[in-house]
């Protein structure tokens, strides 16, 4: 009977080293702690599939409710209150993308202090009918001077695209260019390039790049040559198809 109750004994205290905090060497049993999730495991800020909704316009911008043609809202709607419209283009619905209203405007009288500005309102089949999808606003310390738009299909897709002018003068007509497009995911700018005696058109469906080259001995006024590139669009950037060197006239 002794040694059946020291067997029992020695069962019980057995069972709790198995089944509590320590192990026969006295060091505690490890803890299992999940791992962190790897970049492939862990969830993404973004949804898989991003939705696109309508994008909240600037603060001045009150969406237009009414569906109205193009011919039929004001100047007054489309810019900031106080602005000044200095231009306006249509762009007409195409390729399946949406008809859109471009405009330039400017803030302020004084040419050193203003503000000058560009907006692209997009036409909705459901209310409100117009709203601002992409904007922005030059203040006077980047010493634009005006806006000017052209229109153009550049990318081939049956909507028009509009390349805008930002004038900052000077001896050699420096300015900032940009390509503003649409597309299914919404209007950016696919273009931006900073140039000084340099002018941009667009010509065939592609950017022309007239540039002013100086000889060593050329006054500024007078360059002894010209260099022209064509720019076309390839699906992700514009891309150098042709170039030419002319001699001034």
């Amino acid at each position: 009977m002794r040694r059946l109750l020291c067997l029992a004994i020695v069962l019980a205290l057995a069972a709790t080293a198995c089944t509590g905090g320590e192990v026969a060497n006295g060091s505690p049993s490890p803890s299992v702690v999940p791992s962190p999730p790897t970049p492939s495991d862990a969830p993404s800020p973004y949804p898989t599939s991003i939705p696109t909704p309508r994008p909240i316009p600037p603060a001045w911008a009150e969406p237009i409710e009414q569906d109205l043609d193009p011919t039929d809202i004001t100047d007054e709607r489309l810019v900031p209150p106080g602005a000044t419209l200095t231009d306006r283009v249509v762009l007409a619905e195409g390729g399946g993308l949406a008809e859109q209203v471009v405009v330039a405007y400017v803030l302020g009288s004084d040419p050193f202090a203003a503000e000058h500005g560009l907006a692209v309102w997009e036409r909705f089949p459901d209310r409100p009918a117009w709203s601002v999808v992409l904007a922005y606003l030059d203040q006077p310390a980047d010493e634009v001077l005006g806006i000017r738009l052209q229109t153009g299909d550049l990318n081939g897709d049956l909507h028009d695209d509009v390349l805008a002018f930002e004038d900052m003068g000077g001896t050699g007509a420096c300015g900032r260019w940009r390509v503003l497009a649409a597309s299914a995911a919404g209007t950016e700018v696919i273009f931006e390039e900073q140039t000084c005696d340099t002018q941009i058109s667009i010509a065939g469906g592609a950017l022309e790049v007239r540039e002013a080259i100086f000889a060593p001995e050329d006054p500024h006024c007078c360059p002894s040559t010209f260099g022209t590139s064509t720019l076309e669009w390839d699906g992700e950037l514009f891309v150098e198809t042709s170039s030419r060197v002319d001699e001034a006239p």
